[in-house]
């Protein structure tokens, strides 16, 4: 059985007002952020500001921007904004959003939100003490597959989730050392960059759960974790997560630089399991299967194609357009007087820092495992 889905919703039954957007840095996940932005409904991007006013302009000339600004503060200023996107390298992030919170901007920044737990945190008080909207743009969570993934979980359609297992890995080899972004000691390195799109996994199978122990390895070049392997557990009193043997749940992934990996997951239940298809992180196709005994399964297939692409142009990374997912459910919680995204909540994004940071403590942090095994237990 295939069932298809196309169509981008939009909720205008309350106010159908066009949220304005402001960028901040003018880089090449802000491009395709904002070429996402012009196919969706209800948004629109009038100003861009990034430390070279040059640049800025040239970028707003390209894309159709109204405003163009040579600083970030005079983006902040502006009051015509009602949101601003944060695009700009990763170890800058904590800083360029708490400034636009504390100039009372609604926030949506790329992730990671930040680079460490106390970061996030810390955003996550100020955002909550001003009444403001943060969401970290942990972008496939807004996928309409990843939407029908959390619905087969929590109808309980595969039974019990037990296990899930993924893997996300692109080739870093030609990235030039050490002027490329992957390689800087701050914020380079494959678990910054993609372990987060692995971790939110465990979220998605097993909602409202603690994580109790993660253990994770990695091969190291150039000074940053190159291929990571890890492995967590998820743990909660309530009968959603239930593996029989104490309300656990597991997650085992690797991500790596090494090579382009199929970016297949896997969400194995007792009576069944979901295949999320390559790429995973971009989201089109779901496969359910329900156990008819062993060996035996009934399939069905669900197909959320993305939507049109009238660029024609390469984008710098691929799927970008399902950009315009997000950016749909960030301008309905704005309309609604929203400080959070349900996707995304702001604990969300606590407990992945947290996971993130365990798992940069056990790779760089020390070589010898006997060395952290008394700290292993983490409880969010």
């Amino acid at each position: 059985m295939t069932i298809s889905s196309s169509s981008i919703s939009y909720d205008s039954s309350s106010d159908n007002r066009s949220i304005k957007w402001g960028i901040l840095s003018a880089g090449k996940i802000s491009a395709d952020f904002v070429k996402a932005m012009s196919i969706t409904e209800g948004a629109a991007c009038i100003a861009v500001a990034a430390r070279d006013g040059e640049k800025a302009a040239t970028f707003a000339k390209e894309y159709g921007i109204p405003k163009a600004y040579d600083s970030y503060d005079k983006l902040l200023q502006d009051p015509d904004i009602d949101v601003v996107y944060v695009g700009s390298i990763a170890d800058q992030h904590a800083k360029m959003t708490k400034m636009c919170l504390e100039a009372g901007k609604a926030t949506v920044c790329e992730k990671p939100l930040t680079l460490n737990a106390a970061d996030t945190v810390e955003l996550v008080r100020i955002a909550r003490d001003k009444g403001i909207f943060l969401c970290e743009g942990l972008w496939t969570r807004f996928f309409p597959a990843m939407k029908k993934v959390s619905q087969v979980i929590e109808s309980g359609e595969i039974g019990t989730v037990v296990n899930v297992q993924g893997d996300f890995g692109w080739c870093n080899a030609d990235c030039p050392y050490p002027e490329d972004r992957i390689w800087n000691p701050l914020s380079g390195g494959m678990t910054y960059d993609i372990a987060v799109y692995m971790a939110h996994l465990g979220q998605v199978a097993y909602p409202e759960s603690n994580v109790e122990r993660i253990q994770a390895m990695a091969t190291m070049k150039n000074g940053i974790d190159q291929t990571i392997l890890c492995n967590i557990m998820f743990s909660n009193g309530n009968q959603k997560v239930d593996d029989q043997t104490g309300q656990k749940g597991m997650l085992q992934f690797y991500v790596t630089g090494a090579a382009n990996t199929e970016e297949r997951v896997t969400i194995q239940g007792t009576e069944g399991r979901i295949v999320i298809d390559s790429p995973a992180h971009v989201p089109s196709r779901i496969r359910v299967f329900k156990d008819a005994g062993r060996g035996k399964s009934i399939e069905s297939i669900f197909d959320f194609p993305l939507p049109d692409d009238s660029w024609g142009a390469p984008w710098n990374y691929p799927g970008s357009i399902g950009f315009t997912y997000e950016i749909l459910e960030v301008c309905k919680a704005l309309r609604q007087g929203e400080t959070q995204c349900s996707q995304v909540t702001w604990e969300h994004s606590i407990q992945l820092a947290t996971m993130i940071d365990e798992i940069i403590r056990q790779t760089r942090g020390s070589t010898n495992l006997q060395d952290v095994v008394q700290e292993e237990k983490m409880i969010v």
